[in-house]
């Protein structure tokens, strides 16, 4: 189905998180409203685009950190070591992976 409304998708409800997914055969886009949480290094095979929509958060790429805000994009290489941490009550972004991120899909990360 190439057309999607994401008031009709299903919420991921997790600690800190909720989310909604579009998955299609080799990218996947996620939704997040993200609350205040301690940030999480993390690396994964899956190359990521992320388009802030709202709020302020400290973003690690490696061994170089920027504030990111709306309208701005950060793009995670494949094997890049990364973290996001929220610097306002709120943040809302839109993910692309590509691949699909199984982890994801399945609520695990």
């Amino acid at each position: 189905m190439p057309f999607y409304d994401l008031n009709d998708a299903e919420t991921q409800e997790m600690p800190g998180r909720n989310r909604k997914l579009v998955v299609g055969e080799n990218l996947m886009m996620v939704f997040v409203e993200r609350r205040e949480a301690r940030p999480h290094d993390h690396v994964h095979e899956n190359e990521q685009m992320l388009y802030f929509l709202e709020g302020k958060a400290m973003c690690r790429l490696g061994d170089e950190e920027r504030e990111i805000g709306p309208g701005q994009v950060v793009h995670v290489p494949s094997g890049l070591n990364h973290h996001l941490q929220p610097l306002t009550p709120t943040i809302r972004y839109i993910g692309i992976y590509s691949p699909p991120r199984e982890a994801v899909i399945k609520g695990e990360a």
